[in-house]
């Protein structure tokens, strides 16, 4: 179990909680190193178990018997020689392509070579190298490398990219980049080749999954002890073809010591999670969610966030919206509960008559709920604006959780005292001797705000910067940027995209692996907001809603997937799938 992953000051995941973790280059190097030097297991063990997990899984997929390995002269090329030694030893013609382009090779893939030529496994070498031996001094010539791997390439069935592994920080060039480009062309040319990366592909960043400089594309990655980060991420993603995680005997006190920032729950930790629903329960028992959502023009966002609701499980629902919208959200979520404005009684908000009448209506039912969810179709008026203001001033004022989305985060982005006013809250703390009031902190976060990358570089973009900059800004720092947002405006972030992720404002991040394509169509996030605010409404933590929620969205989206397709699903098919994930 490795719960304890974090350092005390910065744990943030229940203990009983056994998630799973995704590690950059260098705490795979720290845990590598750790179990290596300080706990004693050897190397070649270490290698000897990964090449096992290598050849079991590309034995399983591949339909031919005869392999390539393409190895350097690195850790990642040694474990790629093991595998073709156990591939050989179990019937498979298993040879090694040895590009010898480094001017220093580690000793673990020079014992591994030499093994593996003991055991019978032919190793061609680089005919461009001058020197073709496992050496420590190399020298390269790339004339006739490209033809002369490929015409090899064409006689396998599979290739084994053992290149580069989780420490390249630099652009692949010379003679590896040649090989890299080979190996990709000889794929395009013949899709039938299977290629399988160790590790990672070569080329991926480990810690964003951008291309550096070239990049093997696989369609299967066996990676080691943990998913690398950069294989969920960018290029890495689609670089990385599927994607299987091996235990390969790394200690759980090596990765406990190791503070690995970023990880992902599964269907048990999920599980653990969610409210406890007692037999002799009523429905004001599973919480009562207030939805402030729609306009006079837009009806459909409140319908999608509704139903999402009561699928996750909210006793109660109560839809705040326009009075246009009363017969068709009535019709369509016979379930919930209405209040109905008339636009003008928003518009008069900034006269001296009419005010209280109006507050008095928005402050009941933000006082009759459990939590309150703002923002699906709710427009960017001055109207919209005023109403945001209302419902957060009441949910401060009676301590209500609230989730904030779409068109409350737009307004916010254009008025960020919204969330510095009601969402950072203050309070002064004594001294140890109780005699005196000595410094400031900030209260647990009530507050979860759901941007897109879009909102999120509205939210965050700098006087005179343009929405694209902010947005290249997200991108190459995704964590750290929610991470700012989180402390700034004292909130939990939940950064959505094809990978979601959600920051309390401490070092770790929880990453959300589930979900496909499909879901990127109006009304998967309406649905997300539902889907929080249910459980918000339900009694979860801010935190655990979110990371829970964003966790039930993707895995309702991947069962509406599987029954209705990725092309043709829509927000409603994800909803109706809610229940099968809840269940």
């Amino acid at each position: 179990m490795l719960a304890g992953v974090l350092s005390a000051s910065i744990i943030v995941i229940p203990e009983e909680i056994d998630m799973m973790f995704y590690t950059t280059g260098a705490e795979s190097a720290a845990i590598d190193k750790k179990t290596i030097e300080e706990i004693g297991i050897p190397q070649m063990v270490l290698m000897e178990r990964a090449a096992l997990a290598l050849a079991e899984e590309t034995a399983r997929l591949i339909k031919g018997k005869k392999i390539l390995a393409v190895c350097e002269g690195g850790n990642n090329g040694g474990d790629g020689v093991c595998c073709a030694r156990i591939l050989h030893e179990w019937g498979y013609q298993a040879d090694v392509f040895y590009i010898g382009g480094l001017r220093k090779t580690s000793e673990a893939f020079r014992n591994q070579c030499e093994i593996a030529e003991k055991c019978g496994v032919k190793i061609l070498y680089n005919s461009s190298v001058k020197d073709n031996s496992a050496d420590d001094n190399k020298t390269e010539s790339e004339d006739n490398l490209y033809a002369e791997l490929s015409e090899i390439i064409d006689d396998y069935d599979a290739v084994i990219d053992a290149v580069f592994g989780v420490g390249l920080s630099r652009n692949v060039q010379g003679v590896q980049a040649e090989v890299i480009e080979v190996i990709n062309a000889s794929k395009a040319a013949r899709p039938e080749l299977t290629v399988i990366a160790c590790d990672i592909p070569s080329g991926i960043s480990t810690e964003s999954g951008k291309v550096l400089g070239t990049a093997v594309k696989a369609d299967l990655t066996v990676t080691f002890g943990f998913t690398k980060l950069g294989m969920l991420f960018g290029d890495g993603r689609e670089f990385s073809g599927r994607i299987i995680t091996r235990d390969i005997g790394f200690p759980a006190i090596a990765s406990e010591e190791v503070q690995v920032r970023h990880y992902g729950f599964d269907i048990s930790d999920v599980r653990r999670l969610l409210p406890i629903r007692h037999a002799d329960a009523n429905k004001g028992s599973f919480g009562k969610l207030l939805l402030v959502a729609g306009n006079s023009e837009i009806s459909g966002a409140a319908v999608i966030a509704g139903q999402a609701a009561f699928r996750a499980g909210a006793g109660l629902v109560k839809i705040f919206t326009d009075r246009a919208n009363r017969d068709i959200i009535g019709a369509a979520v016979p379930e919930a509960l209405l209040t109905c404005y008339e636009m003008s009684g928003i518009d008069g908000l900034g006269n001296t008559e009419g005010n209280s009448e109006f507050y008095d209506m928005v402050s009941n039912a933000v006082k009759w709920s459990t939590a309150v969810a703002i923002g699906p179709g709710l427009g960017t008026d001055e109207s919209a604006v005023r109403l945001l203001e209302m419902v957060l001033d009441a949910a401060h004022w009676y301590y209500k959780p609230v989730v904030i989305d779409a068109d409350a985060i737009n307004i916010i982005s254009a008025e960020r005292e919204l969330l510095k006013k009601y969402l950072i809250e203050k309070e002064k703390s004594k001294d140890t001797d109780g005699s005196s009031e000595s410094e400031w902190r900030l209260k647990e976060a009530r507050m979860i705000i759901t941007p897109h990358m879009l909102e999120m570089a509205r939210l965050i973009r700098e006087d005179g910067e343009e929405v694209k900059a902010a947005l290249g800004r997200i991108a190459d720092n995704r964590f750290e940027v929610a991470k700012s947002v989180s402390n700034e405006y004292n909130v939990i972030s939940v950064l959505k995209d094809a990978r979601t992720v959600v920051s309390d404002g401490s070092d770790s991040f929880y990453i959300n692996t589930n979900g496909n394509s499909g879901m990127a169509k109006g009304g998967s996030g309406d649905s997300l907001t539902g889907i929080i605010g249910s459980l918000l409404a339900q009694g979860m933590k801010p935190y655990d809603a979110a990371r829970v929620g964003v966790f039930i969205h993707g895995a309702a989206g991947d069962k509406a997937a599987e029954r209705c397709g990725q092309i043709g699903m829509t927000a409603t098919d994800l909803n109706d799938s809610i229940t099968d994930i809840m269940n």
